[in-house]
């Protein structure tokens, strides 16, 4: 029965849930795509229908410049989001799907979890977490904005059996 009701639930996300990766960088220790699935549908199940994600891991050379690009910082960053038309003054967001785009940079988010002392797929799932809220419209730049993304991303990540990434901050 357990058997049933699994394959019957993986019908309906594959039906629900797509998700496209490619791998540009040369990372061995990277999250399977079962994980990068759990994670992102985890975090918008609640508020979409459906989604469609696309993942890229790139080398630092190529975060670098994806971040110089599109947020004019010149340094390889762990995450980037891009949401559909996000940005465009045409943007009407389907209030149904979610679609966008997260690129990774495994060397970036291997040295912070070293220097985080974080395991490693808890890092990437925090980054996957926060990546996916910024696809869903959550932003950090204001404080009052920061405390109602990083409450969503310590309740997803405990959901997720994961300890809160901002503990080491509190004091």
């Amino acid at each position: 029965m357990k058997v049933a009701k699994k394959s019957l639930f993986l019908q309906h996300l594959n039906a629900v849930f797509s998700l496209h990766f490619d791998n540009h960088s040369d990372a061995q220790n990277i999250p399977t795509l079962s994980q990068w699935r759990q994670w992102i549908w985890q975090t918008c199940k609640n508020s979409f229908k459906r989604a469609n994600i696309a993942i890229l891991l790139c080398n630092e050379t190529e975060a670098r410049q994806f971040n110089h690009d599109y947020r004019h910082k010149d340094y390889a960053t762990n995450i980037l989001s891009f949401a559909l038309n996000e940005g465009e003054n045409i943007f009407m967001p389907d209030k149904e799907e979610l679609n966008g785009d997260l690129i990774f940079c495994p060397q970036v988010i291997e040295k912070e979890a070293a220097e985080q002392q974080k395991p490693l797929m808890a890092h990437y799932a925090h980054l996957t977490v926060h990546g996916v809220l910024h696809l869903m419209g959550y932003d950090h730049i204001e404080d009052e904005e920061a405390e109602i993304m990083e409450a969503l991303e310590i309740r997803i990540l405990h959901q997720l059996g994961y300890a809160n990434p901002y503990a080491q901050d509190e004091y």
